[in-house]
């Protein structure tokens, strides 16, 4: 009678531990996720500003050229980044 009472209370704790675990993981996801929202929009808005300033100065084609050409070199920055990690 005493181990079955002893198994049902460390069942009953593992179920607690493991719930609080998941409800802790499902607030750190949806606040990764804010974080990812608000900084995919602050991006588009810098991304904006800075093409409608290079713009203004150097014209159309170049603003263009420009802001595609920084975002390659951080996405190959980037990409070698996880290269050297995994290695």
């Amino acid at each position: 009678m005493l181990l079955l009472t002893l198994a049902r209370s460390a069942a009953l704790f593992g179920a607690t531990a493991a719930l609080e675990a998941a409800r802790q993981a499902a607030v750190t996801a949806a606040s990764y996720l804010l974080v990812g929202a608000l900084l995919t929009v602050s991006l588009g808005f810098l991304t904006l500003s800075g093409y409608r300033a290079i713009l203004s100065a150097l014209g159309d084609v170049y603003a263009a050229l420009i802001i595609g050409c920084v975002y390659l070199v951080a996405a190959l920055i980037a990409m070698l980044a996880v290269q050297t990690r995994r290695q």
